[in-house]
């Protein structure tokens, strides 16, 4: 039969491992409050140390050579300094975790003057317990290597307690801050240790107080793993920048009522905050989050407890509201006054924020989840591309043009994998001599058979980014039919590509480009990207960016439709095109004011080096008046309608207009 004693030493040594084993997976664990790990991490490894060093005493004890001398002695010194530090690491724990104010990131001063105390106490009995080494103040271990309590024996248990006690103070001023479980836990810590030491003082036999720190310290890891677990969670359905349910998390919600007909009473609003582009500009990227941030806290005020507002992307939310609510959202939502600090001059100033808005009803306690999130955004979607119309309901109609949408997205992509998609090319031609100089690639579709335009399949596309597919696809085909025509020995002319400003989100494309390019083997100086001006999704240094990048692989870079934005100077000022093709706009009407701004215009160009082009040309009228201004090169249909690829092959064959 095993002795009491026995199993008591093999108990310790489980109790370290297990601490250990603790320590390696709080370590290794994601988490996003890290000092809370290193406290969690920290104690177990302090905890484990303990238990051994409990261990090696007692199979140690009574044994007289040198060797059991000196490990008996080391044993019990790391006993005492080790009490001592898992005080100190507890206290790191509840200061990381518990007494952080969340919104000044500051310690409630009491708190943290208790704190103060309690760490001059633990540093205090570590110094008392060095001195008892050579003074027996605390203990004496004997010549038959036995240990026995010294006469201030008592101050080494006073110390710990009184930081025990004030610690408690300290958790019951805060157990508001934290929840239940976790008031439970670390009051476990004071509990068993000091039932463990009152039991350790009556009966000498065993480390009840050393066991009572252990055990509480593995109740703390079981909780904090859950903590953490609980906060993973969390934080997958919320989101960082506001602190908001995000659109996963709204789902959820949604979820949790079907089936049910109280589901039937709701209805979900997406809005898009209207201009939000011009607050970024205005006033800065960090005043422009604060707005946000302000605008999302103002709004989430006004909804009911069983109500719930999500942040989707950008400045998109959707909220999940009760129909008898909808019109005093829908009046926040016309326009609420914002007061915020302006982050670069430090004035406290008031921007009127307003939305465009979504609605759908839900009619269906069965209806889909994401389905009721995807109705209000389509909503929305038709509400940003009316003029005059702030708020649009889904309806039957715009459910089944929903649908529809989706279908065609579909057939669109499998049209894409099938290679459908195919270079039409609309010729560039020197108007001073007749004869073609260039072309620009333009998209079609064959489907089934017949030839189908841009605008029934381009806006589809920059909604889903499938047009970033189409501009490499038609690339593609391009570098294939001039290395076709050069296999042929016809003289090809330069070729522009038309590259959706989509694209500038992949920070791959430039190499995807050059790759296409190089392995169908065609000189740089035939291949032109010709990007849009309006690029209000990016700011210009990243086009800036991308046309240098392009620029270094050997590509000449063209503006599109320049003139049909706000941002025309800026552009030309900031990034080194080689070629601006002026908007049609400016030329269809025969107004003073319209050819005026194209003087100005064609001369700025020309001082600042840029090739010119006018497309969109369409009479000899217009022709004259463009080469009046100095601009030679024309596309339009003037002189050519989009050519597909054999009747392309035969104008560069005879390359003069008559």
């Amino acid at each position: 039969m095993l002795s009491v004693l026995a199993v008591q030493v093999a108990f310790l040594l489980f109790e370290a491992v297990f601490c250990v084993i603790a320590a390696i997976v709080s370590a290794v664990k994601n988490s996003r409050d890290i000092r809370s790990k290193r406290a969690v991490t920290l104690l177990n490894i302090l905890a484990g140390a303990l238990m051994f060093s409990d261990f090696v005493q007692y199979i140690s004890e009574g044994k007289t050579t040198r060797t059991g001398f000196f490990i008996y002695r080391v044993a019990h010194l790391n006993i005492f300094i080790l009490c001592y530090l898992i005080l100190l690491a507890y206290l790191m724990y509840l200061s990381g975790t518990l007494l952080v104010d969340l919104e000044k990131r500051q310690y409630k001063i009491p708190c943290k003057i208790r704190m103060l105390v309690c760490t001059i106490l633990c540093y205090l009995g570590m110094v008392l317990v060095l001195i008892s080494q050579f003074t027996g103040i605390f203990y004496t271990i004997d010549e038959f290597n036995i240990y026995h309590r010294g006469r201030y024996f008592f101050v080494s248990v006073l110390i710990p307690v009184a930081v025990m006690i004030i610690i408690v103070s300290i958790l019951i001023q805060s157990r508001g801050q934290m929840g239940k479980n976790r008031f439970v836990t670390m009051f476990s810590y004071i509990l068993l240790t000091l039932l463990g030491l009152a039991v350790q003082l009556v009966l000498a036999d065993f480390v009840y107080m050393d066991l009572g720190i252990a055990i509480s310290i593995q109740i703390m890891f079981i909780e904090n793993i859950i903590h953490q677990n609980r906060e993973i969670r969390r934080a997958e359905r919320t989101d960082i920048r506001t602190g908001l349910a995000n659109e996963h998390s709204c789902i959820e919600w949604i979820r949790t009522l079907r089936g049910s007909e109280k589901l039937e009473e709701y209805a979900s609003v997406s809005f898009n905050l209207t201009k939000f582009a011009l607050i970024n500009r205005r006033y800065g990227i960090e005043t422009g989050n604060e707005i946000l941030n302000i605008y999302a806290k103002t709004f989430a005020e006004e909804l009911d407890e069983d109500e719930i507002l999500g942040r989707q992307h950008g400045d998109q939310f959707v909220a999940i509201v009760k129909k008898s609510n909808l019109p005093k959202l829908l009046d926040i939502l016309s326009g609420q006054k914002i007061s915020f600090k302006n982050t670069m001059t430090g004035a406290i100033q008031e921007e009127v924020v307003s939305a465009k808005v979504g609605v759908y009803e839900i009619e269906s306690s069965e209806i889909i989840a994401e389905d009721v999130i995807t109705y209000a955004g389509t909503a929305l979607d038709h509400a940003r591309s009316m003029s005059g119309r702030p708020v649009v309901y889904m309806t039957r109609e715009l459910m089944e043009s929903q649908e529809e949408r989706k279908r065609f997205e579909i057939e669109i992509r499998k049209a894409l994998a099938k290679g459908e998609f195919v270079p039409y090319y609309q010729p560039k031609v020197n108007s001073t001599g007749g004869k073609l100089c260039g072309a620009e690639a333009l998209s079609r579709w064959n489907r089934k058979g017949e030839i189908v335009g841009p605008s029934a399949f381009i806006p589809f596309m920059e909604m889903n980014d499938t047009i970033c597919e189409l501009d490499l696809h038609i690339l593609k085909s391009v570098c294939e039919d001039i290395r076709k025509w050069q296999e042929e020995g016809i003289p090809v002319v330069p070729v522009s590509v038309n590259f959706s400003r989509r694209n500038l989100a992949d920070p791959q494309i430039t190499e995807k480009i050059d790759s296409i390019v190089t392995e169908k083997g065609i000189k740089k100086e035939l291949i032109e990207i010709e990007i849009t001006e309006t690029i209000d999704e990016f700011p210009i240094s990243v086009l800036k960016e991308f046309v240098d990048s392009l620029h270094a692989k050997g590509f000449s870079v063209s503006i599109d439709d320049f003139g049909c934005a706000s941002s025309s100077l800026a552009l030309l000022r900031e990034v080194p095109f080689d070629t601006m093709k002026i908007d049609k706009g400016f030329i269809d009407h025969d107004h003073p004011k319209d050819l005026t701004i194209l003087d100005h215009i064609v001369k700025m160009a020309q001082a600042i080096g840029l090739t010119i082009v006018a497309e969109g040309v369409e009479s000899r009228s217009q022709v004259d008046t463009l080469q009046s201004f100095g601009v030679a090169i024309i596309q339009g249909y003037f002189y050519d309608r989009p050519l597909p690829r054999e009747e392309m092959r035969k104008r560069i064959q005879s390359p003069t207009y008559s």
